[in-house]
């Protein structure tokens, strides 16, 4: 049974005058399931945006969306000023877009296959070889230019589909999982890539590597659901991890009775370790100062603490808390027969 879209009620989106794809209310079901309900989104000329989200959120079909592959059943699309769902083929030669698995021609050589690409992209004859020239260095691919596609290893050919994808020099990139098959050195290469490529165009990336996103992007979208849960600066989501600081000491008495430390946090539990040292674990507000609070009553107290550190969450756990919530309010607003139905 199908379920009309809601609006959802938890996006943050960072305001900016000038966008480079902008989308309103985006819609797209494939038969009775909904990949994407009102995905909205405006984002900025440069930079870099990653894009997170399960198996199964919509992130690869709002990606294809943008890239002029998908056409959404609803909704206002503008990619680099364009109307995509007026001027489709225009706005996808705006576009500049790397697949999950790199479309390559097997019988094509490295350099072929670019030459072609620069053909479909109608990169002027005069500037082909600076293009492919350029693009074969950016992408560390000019080692191996005259051997063919298919004998490459996945790396390699995650290698050539961001040449093509930069090729063109297009200001919207788009890449989807491009970092997949790429030993150590190539993904270091490679973020250093995203970053200056960010710097006078818009790269969209598509991760299931939060450290991947962390390291390069400046901004984040989290989507589930078919929804986009979250649109904000990246430093916005790491702060989402100090909303709630959690602290671990370990002292040779009990300090949790203290009342400045009962007013100070928000819960608090003890334990014995192995050695018969108290260790205490506590939640505090993280503008409290907690750590500073608790040593200044130990000192007072005359007590031995040999561990007092903070736990932050993690960023993963931020983004699995985000997309769980967004599963409790989505379980809660379907209809119970759906419900039921989603649930065995």
């Amino acid at each position: 049974m199908a379920v009309e879209p809601r609006a959802c009620a938890v996006v943050v989106a960072p305001t900016t005058d000038a966008c480079s794809i902008s989308a309103v209310g985006l819609t797209k079901r494939f038969g009775s399931a909904w990949a994407l309900r009102g995905a909205t989104l405006r984002l900025p000329q440069h930079g870099v945006v990653g894009i997170l989200g399960p198996n199964g959120a919509g992130k690869t079909t709002l990606i294809r969306m943008f890239a002029g592959v998908l056409a959404p059943d609803d909704g206002e699309l503008t990619v680099d000023g364009i109307d995509a769902r007026v001027n489709a083929q225009q706005a996808r030669a705006a576009v500049g877009y790397l697949p999950e698995s790199a479309p390559l021609y097997p019988e094509l050589t490295v350099r072929e296959y670019l030459k072609f690409r620069a053909d479909l992209a109608g990169v002027p004859r005069a500037q082909r070889e600076h293009h492919i020239a350029t693009s074969m260095e950016h992408a560390d691919v000019t080692s191996f230019a005259h051997r063919c596609c298919g004998t490459l290893s996945k790396g390699m050919q995650q290698r050539v589909g961001l040449a093509a994808a930069i090729l063109a020099q297009s200001r919207i990139i788009i890449l989807d999982e491009p970092s997949v098959g790429l030993d150590p050195a190539q993904a270091l290469r490679f973020r250093a890539l995203v970053r200056q490529l960010g710097d006078t165009r818009l790269v969209l990336l598509s991760s299931h590597l939060l450290s991947e996103v962390e390291s390069v992007c400046s901004q984040i979208v989290v989507i589930a659901h078919g929804r986009v849960l979250a649109h904000e600066s990246m430093s916005a989501f790491r702060a989402r991890a100090l909303e709630g600081s959690s602290y671990c000491a370990e002292s040779d008495r009990a300090i949790a009775g203290d009342p400045i430390i009962a007013k100070l946090c928000t819960s608090i539990t003890q334990s014995t370790t192995a050695d018969g040292w108290t260790r205490t674990i506590f939640s505090a507000p993280a503008t409290s100062n907690a750590r500073e609070v608790f040593a200044r009553v130990a000192l007072r107290e005359g007590i031995t603490v040999r561990v007092l550190e903070r736990a932050d969450a993690s960023l993963e756990s931020v983004f699995v808390a985000l997309v769980h919530s967004s599963a409790a309010q989505e379980a809660a607003s379907l209809p119970c027969n759906v419900a039921n139905e989603a649930n065995t």
